[in-house]
């Protein structure tokens, strides 16, 4: 495991909030703090993830159809703007910040794509399919784990109430 998984490893290891009772609030505010970080990355890394996959499947098209490069590129704005489906307002959580302010967690994972874009003409169609089945692994994974750390993020959240709560009443 590389050094850049270790916090999210660490995160959505049980243990980290096995006894979320004995954590003072500024405990328990810097568990938050730095959840709603790992959350900002991961749903940093999945719309990327998502825009690569977009474009990948654009080219697809554009390749059968016999359009031109300059076709594709002229698209990029309807491709880019994902008006796929969106979860109900209630479920969605309003990120603070849209993207991370650091090197994320799957930084290097998603580097691993940087060249495929700039490439993309002279990529092989099995090229083509192998880079955005890779991508679709890479926004699966990422998705997991972010569906694991909203889990984190409400026993935290939740642990917190409870203790500012418990402050209130005494």
């Amino acid at each position: 495991m590389d050094d850049g998984q270790l916090r999210i490893t660490r995160v959505l290891d049980p243990a980290y909030v096995a006894d979320l009772r004995s954590c003072s609030v500024d405990e328990l505010r810097a568990k938050h703090a730095e959840c709603l970080e790992l959350e900002t990355e991961a749903s940093y890394v999945r719309r990327l993830a998502q825009a690569r996959i977009d474009i990948l499947e654009a080219e697809v098209e554009r390749r059968v159809s016999g359009e031109s490069v300059e076709d594709l590129v002229r698209k990029l704005p309807q491709i880019l703007a994902d008006a796929g489906p969106r979860s109900a307002p209630a479920a969605s959580r309003l990120p603070l910040q849209m993207a991370p302010t650091r090197a994320g967690e799957w930084t290097a994972q998603l580097e691993a794509f940087d060249g495929t874009l700039v490439n993309l003409p002279s990529l092989s169609a099995d090229g083509l399919r192998q880079a955005s089945d890779d991508l679709k692994t890479l926004e699966r994974a990422v998705s997991d784990q972010r569906r694991a750390l909203h889990d984190v993020i409400d026993r935290v959240d939740l642990g917190l109430a409870e203790r500012l709560s418990a402050a209130h009443d005494q």
